[in-house]
């Protein structure tokens, strides 16, 4: 399904002026055979807990237990350059004004939502514009259905607790938000079986995907984003939703799920090959980065050809052809409304930065394979069918780095990866500082969770005795994601 150009998806003026203030806003009254089957009978038992995730507790101050040793325990807290980068002391959120008009709203939801209309909004993607689907279809949503409402105001919570230096009440809220969403999704799910699911039960799952990135979770993303694929499928796929909401989505699904697949060996629910929609717009997560975030699932699925040398030769190549022929405007995108050049600029470097890392990926990816392989002559083969080396890759992405200042332009905030996966295979100690510094201004800047668990994996990678970062993902039982 081909989308058309993006009408404007800003919210009414109205209702932008009356978050900005505070005031209540009006609430309205795998297989395609596996998919089929899933479309008859979806299988949500077991979805979602009857309380805060188990496999992801929260303490008493809301974050997460941590699952591995001490030897982490304070490596997030103070940069290679002394800053603190998990918290700042100066970020403002502008006072609610009382209002007799407040009666929709709580007090404390018309709080969160304003922080996210304000600022969270334009931190949590990686291209801010006037159509931004955070605010233009999220907030109207949320107006409507006290199930979005609770997912937004987790998300928003969770992520000024990370923002901000006296946080305990944004945990708070945030871990209570999510408790309140996790119950009244099991409600509805529980009410809609076999009748079809809301299109507020997919919102509320996807926002909580976003939580658990935002709030740095190791574990409980992946059950979350498991739920949104076969609510999506249940639904008939992508073609049973509006345009509006089938953007978010797909931008949303394609993101997370292809960035997973390189740090997670879960197999993730799929979504028919058939059923794809082409983004005619630059998308609020992509950006530039749609064929190369592909191109690195497709990496990350190279193990399964093992067994086959011939076929396993021909993908390297083909990803090897793919990567040497892209440039940012391989694809023409539509830019969306208050999109500038210098934006534009930046998303072309963070997308070359991605190339970079992708070359990365597959040379660690197949040194990886070749310990296991049985034919080392076979093996000894791989590096000459990629155009660039390592060691150029490494070269390039850290010169990119370097010709920034990683400010709060948000199109920066999709480096984690390519910083981290740059970390995890230079052996240089000033290039491993500036992937540091780096992602410490990331962490600063976006306030996304993610970034300090880049940050500790690196530490115990380069303290340990393990020589492969997934070696260490996997004695850690981590489900690192990168988005």
């Amino acid at each position: 399904m081909l989308l058309k150009e993006a009408r404007s998806k800003s919210p009414p003026k109205d209702l932008e002026e009356r978050v900005r203030n505070g005031l209540a806003l009006a609430a309205s009254p795998a297989r395609d055979d596996e998919n089929d089957a899933m479309k008859r009978n979806p299988d949500f038992s077991g979805y979602p807990p009857s309380c805060v995730p188990s496999s992801s507790s929260l303490n008493a101050d809301g974050k997460e237990d941590r699952p591995f040793d001490a030897k982490t325990r304070n490596l997030s807290r103070t940069t290679n350059d002394g800053s603190d980068a998990a918290r700042i002391d100066h970020l403002e959120v502008v006072p609610l004004k009382p209002s007799s008009n407040i009666t929709h709203l709580s007090h404390l939801e018309a709080h969160y939502l304003q922080y996210h209309m304000v600022q969270g909004s334009k931190l949590m993607v990686n291209l801010e514009s006037d159509e931004n689907p955070l605010r233009s279809l999220l907030i109207p949503r949320a107006c409507s259905s006290p199930l979005v409402m609770n997912a937004l105001c987790a998300v928003s919570a969770v992520h000024l607790a990370n923002r901000t230096h006296n946080s305990l009440d944004a945990q708070t809220a945030a871990t209570n938000y999510y408790i309140q969403t996790m119950s009244g999704l099991r409600s509805i799910l529980s009410a809609a079986s076999g009748r079809g699911y809301p299109e507020e039960t997919i919102l509320a799952v996807a926002l909580l995907c976003k939580y658990e990135i935002v709030r740095g979770s190791v574990k409980q993303w992946e059950m979350h984003l498991d739920a949104l694929e076969r609510l999506v499928i249940s639904r008939g796929g992508f073609a049973s939703f509006d345009e509006d909401m089938t953007e978010f989505l797909w931008g949303l699904f394609l993101y997370a799920h292809n960035m997973a697949k390189i740090t997670s060996r879960r197999q993730f629910t799929a979504i028919s090959a058939a059923e794809t929609v082409n983004i005619s717009k630059l998308d609020t997560y992509v950006g530039y980065t749609e064929e190369l975030i592909k191109t690195c699932a497709r990496i990350a699925d190279l193990p399964l050809l093992s067994c086959d040398p011939v076929a396993l030769g021909l993908e390297i190549h083909a990803i090897d052809m793919s990567l040497r022929d892209w440039t940012p405007t391989v694809t023409k995108y539509a830019a969306p409304k208050g999109i500038t050049e210098s934006t534009l600029l930046r998303l072309r470097l963070v997308a070359e930065c991605f190339r970079d890392a992708a070359y990365i990926f597959l040379h660690t990816t197949l040194d990886k394979m070749s310990r296991k392989f049985t034919s080392q002559n076979l093996a000894s083969l791989w590096p000459s069918l990629i155009t660039l080396s390592k060691g150029d890759a490494l070269e390039c992405l850290l010169e990119r780095i370097k010709s920034v200042s990683l400010d709060q332009h948000c199109e920066y905030s999709a480096l984690t990866f390519p910083l981290f996966i740059t970390g995890c295979e230079t052996g240089s100690p000033a290039s491993r500082d500036l992937v540091i510094r780096s992602l410490s201004k990331l962490e600063v800047n976006f306030g996304i969770g993610n970034v300090k668990r880049a940050k500790e994996l690196l530490h115990i990678l380069w303290e340990g005795e393990e020589t492969h970062w997934l070696d260490v993902l996997e004695r850690l039982n981590w489900g690192l994601i990168l988005a």
